[in-house]
């Protein structure tokens, strides 16, 4: 595809990739996406982001329509994921002379890319970039997702060139959200993007949105996906709604278990009933029967999460560590955690899963609770000395 005038001398310089089913190896794209570069000229020319490598021809041939290469006196790199920065090298090689400019926290990166940091430049939030008629106003947007990540706004079209902010995977023929064929529901397009890619750090993202509220923003235009024209605010709420801290105002603890024979389930249900006791609502799951969407917003709406295991065979069972795995899916740096068990003649399973979430950036309290097969009279009135360990723990703040 040719290059796309969007703006007063803003160009859409990027590539589709039509064929591509699965992206970053876990996230399925059904119409493959985009590698979305922008061009703004000005009395000098900005060049924003470049593509994936393998589309690099197409991508420098689209500049070409535009401006030669050695016009060019700046490449923006909002963020240096290869699928964004591949193509570095070669138009640098093409064009010496470009000045790079990134986020301050983006130039090891690019350093990383290139193996060089001539005529690179780290920039802080608000920054301008001054092409003469054009000035891009930096805002540093660190993990959305990465902690490279920044966006630029061009007042004088009041275009947001939002890096993988409000992004989407579509590689369809229109380049604008509301040319869509009517079959494509592009908002559950921007929402599973922020579902899948965006959703860990929505604390994070909470900070960033606030930057953008004093802009005018007439057209976003992310590094995937379409454009949005004529409804640019309406994903940018998106994103706000999405990204709203669900845990705030509730006093849950989530409680997650497996159990063979029900002994793990006897020592989930007597902590239940000992938080209830303390104040705490405290949904109880079988972590076997659990839906995955459910965990995860069980996960992000409490405070801390429970989670009971037994030992099969010196480790915990696997579907407990694939609730586990769910903890990476969401905004969940910061919680806090403790687990327990009933186990036969070895229990590792619970500190196994203690350590593995502490590696997670979780509060996990420190000793595990553990129950020689069925728990006794007096194993039970540990697990009520064990609950009020957490409730401490919890209220710590």
């Amino acid at each position: 595809m040719s290059a796309v005038k969007i703006a007063d001398n803003v160009y859409w310089v990027g590539v589709k990739d039509r064929d591509l089913r699965v992206f970053d190896i876990i996230m399925p794209t059904r119409y493959g996406t985009t590698y979305n570069a922008y061009l703004v000229k000005g009395e000098k020319v900005a060049l924003i982001d470049t593509v994936k490598k393998g589309f690099t021809e197409e991508y420098l041939a689209n500049i070409e329509e535009i401006t030669p290469l050695s016009a060019i006196d700046y490449l923006v790199v909002n963020h240096t994921e290869p699928d964004h920065s591949g193509s570095i090298i070669e138009l640098l090689k093409r064009a010496p002379n470009i000045q790079i400019v990134c986020a301050l926290a983006a130039k090891i990166f690019v350093q990383n890319v290139l193996n060089s940091d001539n005529n690179l430049t780290g920039l802080k939030d608000n920054a301008f970039i001054e092409l003469g008629g054009k000035t891009l106003t930096i805002k540093l947007t660190p993990y959305m997702h990465w902690p490279d990540t920044m966006m630029e706004y061009l007042a004088e079209d009041k275009v947001l060139f939002s890096g993988d902010g409000f992004a989407a995977h579509y590689a369809g023929d229109a380049i604008y959200g509301d040319e869509l064929p009517g079959e494509i529901d592009l908002d559950h397009e921007v929402h599973y993007y922020f579902d899948t890619i965006m959703r860990p750090f929505t604390s994070h993202i909470r900070k960033n949105l606030v930057k953008l509220e004093e802009l005018d923003i007439k057209m976003v235009a992310p590094s995937h996906g379409p454009l949005f024209r004529n409804q640019a605010n309406r994903y940018i709420n998106m994103y706000k709604d999405c990204s709203v801290d669900k845990a705030e105002g509730k006093n849950q603890v989530a409680i997650f278990y497996a159990s063979s024979y029900g002994n793990t389930k006897i020592i989930a249900e007597r902590i239940s009933t000992n938080l209830n006791r303390a104040g705490f609502l405290t949904p109880v799951n079988d972590i076997t029967a659990c839906d995955k969407m459910k965990a995860r917003e069980l996960i992000e709406e409490s405070k801390a999460v429970i989670i009971g295991t037994p030992t099969f065979n010196g480790d915990a069972v696997k579907p407990v560590w694939d609730f586990v795995n769910l903890f990476s899916t969401v905004d969940a740096k910061g919680k806090k955690a403790a687990t327990f068990g009933s186990y036969g003649w070895s229990g590792e399973g619970t500190k196994l899963v203690s350590d593995r979430l502490a590696g997670m950036k979780i509060k996990v309290m420190p000793e595990p609770f553990r129950a020689k097969l069925v728990p006794s009279e007096k194993e039970l009135s540990e697990v009520d000395r064990f609950s009020g360990e957490i409730a401490n723990f919890i209220n710590e703040g």
